[in-house]
C-alpha cells in the first residue's frame, strides 16, 4: 500500500501513473494509423479495438507495480463492482473516443489514485502530441514522449479582464452555454475529452462547467492535477466531488471545475 503521508512519494508516484498513461498512448497512436474497428457500447458511446487494448495495458502495468490496489477502469465492466475500498486506481484508456476515431487531436489517457474518495495523485496524457500532465502533491507536465522536457505547473494569478471557459466541443448545449453567461465568461472555447483540465491547470482558461452525465474515470485524473495547482472540480452546490461507487454507480454529478480558487482574504 502505498504510505499516502509521504509526499514526496505521491510526485514520484504520479510521475509513474503518466509513464505508464504515455505507454498506452504509444499503442493509440499505432492502432490509429494501422486503423481500428469499433462498436456502441449500451449506453450509445463508441468503444474501439484501441481502447480496449490501452485498457489491457494499462491495468497489466498497475497490477504488477500496485497489486493491492484494485484499478476501476471504463472499459472493464466486471470492475465497476467494486465499491467497498478506501484506495484504487480510477482508468480510462481513451477518453475522447469519438474525436480519436474522426482522426481529431483532442482524445487522451487518464489515470488517477483515489484514496478516501479523494484524487490524491492523477496523471493525463495526450497522445496526439506526447504532452504529459500529472500530480501528485505538486504538478507537473512533460512536453514530449520523452519525459526530456519537464517543467513544473505553478498556480496563476487571476486573469485580468474576463474570465474564459473551455467547454465540450460534443456536448456543449444551451444549459453550458447559459451557464457560462451566469458566470460573466467573456470567452467560451471548446475542446473534446479531459484535456480541458489540462488547459485550466496551465492557465489557458478558468473555468470548465460541465452539466449532463460524465464519469468518475472522466475526471478524477484533471480533479487530481487541478488540487495541485490552485483550483479543484465541485458540484453545483459547491461541494467537492466525492470519488467511490454511489446510488448511481460511477457517474459524476453536474461539475464546475475551477482553474484557481478564491483567495478567502481577498473574498472577505
Amino acid at each position: 500500500m502505498v504510505p499516502m503521508t509521504d509526499l514526496t512519494r505521491l510526485n514520484d508516484l504520479a510521475r509513474a501513473l503518466a509513464e505508464i498513461a504515455a505507454e498506452a498512448g504509444s499503442v493509440l497512436n499505432r492502432i490509429r494509423a494501422k486503423g481500428c474497428t469499433s462498436q456502441l457500447k449500451p449506453d450509445g458511446s463508441p468503444v474501439s479495438d484501441a481502447d480496449i487494448a490501452a485498457e489491457a495495458i494499462i491495468s497489466a502495468r498497475l497490477g504488477a507495480a500496485f497489486p493491492d490496489i484494485p484499478v476501476i477502469s471504463e472499459e472493464n465492466a466486471t470492475s465497476h463492482a467494486t465499491d467497498d475500498a478506501d484506495c484504487f486506481f480510477l482508468v480510462d484508456p481513451l477518453d475522447g473516443t469519438k474525436a480519436f476515431l474522426a482522426g481529431g487531436p483532442d482524445f487522451c489517457v487518464l489515470i488517477a489514485l483515489v484514496s478516501r474518495h479523494v484524487p490524491i495523485a492523477g496523471a493525463i496524457h495526450a497522445p496526439a502530441t506526447g504532452q504529459s500532465w500529472w500530480a501528485g502533491q505538486t504538478g507537473f507536465l512533460a512536453l514530449d514522449r520523452q519525459f526530456s522536457a519537464i517543467t513544473p505547473l505553478q498556480p496563476h494569478p487571476p486573469r485580468v479582464g474576463g474570465q474564459i471557459a473551455v467547454v465540450s466541443s460534443q456536448h456543449a448545449g444551451g444549459a453550458s452555454r447559459e451557464m457560462c453567461d451566469k458566470l460573466g465568461i467573456t470567452e467560451v472555447k471548446c475542446e473534446n475529452s479531459a484535456l480541458k483540465f489540462a488547459r485550466l491547470a496551465t492557465g489557458e482558461a478558468d473555468l470548465y462547467p460541465r452539466l449532463g452525465r460524465t464519469m468518475q474515470w472522466d475526471v478524477a485524473a484533471g480533479d487530481a492535477v487541478l488540487r495541485a495547482t490552485g483550483g479543484g472540480v465541485f458540484d453545483l452546490a459547491g461541494r467537492p466531488l466525492r470519488y467511490g461507487a454511489g446510488g448511481d454507480g460511477w457517474a459524476n454529478p453536474e461539475f464546475v471545475a475551477i482553474r484557481l480558487l478564491p483567495d478567502p482574504m481577498q473574498a472577505g
